[in-house]
């Protein structure tokens, strides 16, 4: 009984909204005018949300145009200050003379040295160029013309040639027997004096 009765309640309700819905359909499409019923009986019922679609891509992408067509008109208008002080600058002497001296000047970016620090920078330059020429002559070696002559140096111990062999002899007399030394000396070839000069105190 309680069952029947529930059901009897469940269908009268359902009823009840379907009429409801009906009335509101109803209602909804009595304020459609034709051109959209046409619209909806051609296209289906989901013209109108892919119509918003495209409209609101439509509106975001003229959104960011008008956002990047005000960005390029700040940039010419920015452009066109720039063009028109250079304008000034450059036609005016007086202008251009301030600007000269203030980019050449002591707080400019390229400041002029004074006669004192052009000296200065001058000496500095030429210093360290001689250390660098001084630095590659060491590295290369002295210059041939600036070079001296190399003298083949005996072999201790051992004598080169009969002249050199003499004095040899003779000064190892001198040290053992300085007495006898004018006999050895008397004796002595004449290639022996060509190869030494001999000096005499008066």
């Amino acid at each position: 009984m309680a069952q029947q009765q529930y059901q009897q309640q469940a269908q009268a309700q359902a009823q009840y909204l379907s009429q409801g819905a009906s009335e509101a359909s109803d209602s909804y499409l009595s304020q459609i005018s034709d051109v959209s019923l046409e619209v909806l009986e051609h296209f289906g019922s989901e013209a109108p949300a892919l119509l918003n679609n495209y409209a609101c891509a439509v509106e975001d992408a003229l959104i960011e145009q008008v956002g990047r067509n005000g960005t390029m008109n700040l940039m010419l208008d920015s452009a066109s200050e720039e063009r028109a002080a250079m304008n000034i600058m450059l036609t005016d002497p007086d202008v251009l003379a301030d600007y000269v001296n203030g980019f050449f000047g002591a707080n400019g970016p390229y400041p002029t040295p004074t006669a004192a620090e052009a000296a200065a920078i001058n000496e500095y330059l030429v210093r360290e160029q001689f250390a660098n020429e001084i630095a590659q002559q060491e590295e290369r070696g002295v210059p041939s013309n600036f070079q001296r002559p190399v003298m083949d140096m005996p072999t201790p111990g051992r004598q080169q040639s009969a002249a050199n062999s003499f004095w040899g002899d003779f000064s190892q007399l001198m040290d053992n027997n300085p007495e006898n030394a004018w006999q050895y000396l008397s004796g002595a070839p004449a290639q022996a004096f060509q190869s030494k000069m001999l000096v005499q105190d008066f």
